[in-house]
């Protein structure tokens, strides 16, 4: 390969590392020295070590061939740093400049798995799924293993947006690929780790996802981001809530709403969803734990985020986080009104998990206004939609609500004839 090997050295230094600790046992220290003065040109598996090592990606010391190729070269460098970022758009607008070119095929896959994961973070899927799959495929052609195992993660990661039941066998098996990598990066295994516990948590296997977050607390060490941070207390309060533990939830996720909000002011504005995600979520709890005047608050703040930035995407949910309060509040027709506008937006994003989670909370209003067949029909389609997902626990819990709801009106039946 040809690079700058003085931006070897610099990266090095930086890092704090010895010429021997980046060789480690796969490269001599006499190999790294003669790279960093320019005394011989690396393969591309060393210099993919030596990258690893130093926590950057190997287009950081690649020199263009010649001076047109300079500026492709430099910019899909600024990929990963761009994500880093969360300037998305950028990664976006970038990533596409360089596919329009003609490039190598290296650098072509970089452009797909950057492209991927700007797509996923911005919540576009289907856009995002194809360049994630063509990135893993161009990089096991370039026999970089590394990347291709990212590229996998990227793919789990559209197909959970798009709440699809192989995101976990997907992500299973980016981790797998990884983990069978020397050298590697805490801060990637980390990351995969936490996505494999995010997609646990869509699937209800809250046991499972708790571990998973334990391991990405370990395996990140003592560094760790706020964002990353944020997403693991979240995740291990959404655990907690869920196994009952409701007092160590709202602790664990009103920890992941102060980070966020930390970091929030910080991020380009598409990437200002976190904080109201999780804002929704402290209220359901909130809420279940009967603090209805906070959980409003938030309600409404996470909506308000939503709206200002632009995105569409979750809005469903946090619309019926509210008409479960509304309904507390006995304003019936005002929380049908919410959960009518939940389902029109989840539809047209393809939201099933929100498409059945209001087909379900409309149906209980429906029972509470003894309005018996259009509560049944409610449950059918929320059924429906979580058999048409392929999501079996969710409907094994959803089937197990409306038997309560049936077994509650077959009881009452008696009371009413009696009472006519």
């Amino acid at each position: 390969m040809t690079i700058d090997p003085d931006l070897v050295r610099q990266a090095r230094l930086k890092a704090g590392l010895s010429l021997a600790q980046v060789a480690g046992s796969d490269l001599s220290r006499q190999a790294v020295h003669l790279i960093e003065t320019g005394k011989v040109r690396p393969s591309m598996r060393s210099l993919q070590i030596i990258a690893r090592r130093l926590g950057v990606s190997a287009l950081t010391f690649q020199m263009p061939v010649d001076a047109g190729a300079e500026v492709p070269h430099r910019r899909a460098a600024e990929l990963e740093r761009l994500c880093e970022r969360q300037s998305f758009d950028e990664v976006v607008d970038l990533a596409g400049h360089l596919l329009a070119q003609d490039t190598t095929t290296y650098l072509e896959a970089f452009a797909h798995l950057y492209l991927g994961r700007a797509l996923t973070h911005l919540g576009r899927p289907d856009e995002a799924l194809p360049h994630a799959r063509q990135a893993r495929q161009l990089f096991d052609g370039e026999d970089d293993p590394w990347s291709a195992a990212e590229a996998r993660e990227w793919e789990a990661g559209a197909l959970f947006l798009k709440q699809d039941a192989r995101a976990v066998a997907v992500c299973e098996d980016a981790l797998e690929r990884y983990r069978a990598l020397e050298p590697r990066r805490s801060e990637v295994e980390a990351r995969m780790v936490e996505h494999l516990a995010t997609i646990l948590v869509q699937r209800s296997d809250y046991i499972r996802a708790e571990r998973f977050y334990q391991e990405a607390l370990q395996v990140a060490g003592p560094v760790l981001d706020l964002a990353r941070l944020g997403r693991i207390y979240h995740g291990l309060g959404q655990c907690s809530f869920c196994l009952g533990d409701v007092r160590r939830a709202i602790e664990l996720v009103s920890r992941a709403v102060a980070l966020y909000a930390v970091e929030n002011d910080l991020r380009p504005a598409p990437a200002r969803i976190d904080l109201p995600r999780v804002e929704n979520d402290l209220g359901m709890m909130l809420l279940r734990n009967g603090q209805p005047a906070r959980a409003e608050e938030l309600f409404q703040s996470a909506l308000r985020r939503l709206e200002e930035v632009g995105a569409e995407r979750l809005q469903s949910y946090v619309l019926l986080s509210l008409a479960e309060a509304r309904q507390g509040q006995d304003q019936l027709d005002e929380a049908v009104g919410l959960i009518e506008k939940a389902i029109d937006l989840a539809q047209r994003l393809g939201e099933r998990r929100a498409v059945a989670s209001a087909h379900r909370q409309l149906g209980e209003l429906h029972e509470l206004r003894h309005e018996h067949h259009l509560a049944d029909e409610c449950f059918r389609e929320a059924l429906a939609t979580l058999d048409e997902a392929g999501m079996s626990t969710a409907r094994t819990e959803l089937m197990a609500v409306y038997q309560r709801l049936l077994d509650a009106r077959a009881d009452a039946a008696p009371l009413e004839r009696s009472a006519g």
